[in-house]
């Protein structure tokens, strides 16, 4: 599992998604919707995965981008997005459905992983 650090990136809406690139030169989809939910001070954490190189992120909303907080093999941020202990939800678009979990502040999120990179 690898820390992210990055900061500002930049992002493209696509349809009903935000194309967001990723730290591996890849560009990974969310829904628009939880953008806009950011932007109203409600964040969510959700999981993601870059095919080109196989590396799966754990991303979080903020008011003006998505985040990527961390990043790992499919399995292990897989573990790491079910151990988050917040309820999960879903959106269905087209013929697919995103996963994600809501998250009670931003500052919640920054102390579970804060505590997750003592572990």
């Amino acid at each position: 599992m690898v820390i992210v650090t990055k900061g500002l990136t930049p992002s493209a809406l696509v349809k009903d998604l935000i194309a967001l690139p990723t730290p591996c030169n890849d560009v990974v989809y969310y829904p628009a919707n939880l953008a806009t939910s950011g932007t109203q001070g409600k964040y969510s954490v959700f999981q993601t995965l870059s095919r080109k190189s196989g590396l799966a992120y754990i991303a979080v909303t903020h008011p003006d981008r998505a985040k990527f907080k961390l990043a790992g093999s499919r399995n292990s941020m897989c573990e790491v997005y079910e151990a988050i202990p917040w309820p999960e939800f879903e959106l269905t678009y087209e013929d697919n459905t995103f996963y994600y979990k809501t998250v009670p502040s931003l500052q919640e999120i920054e102390n579970y992983f804060n505590n997750l990179k003592k572990q």
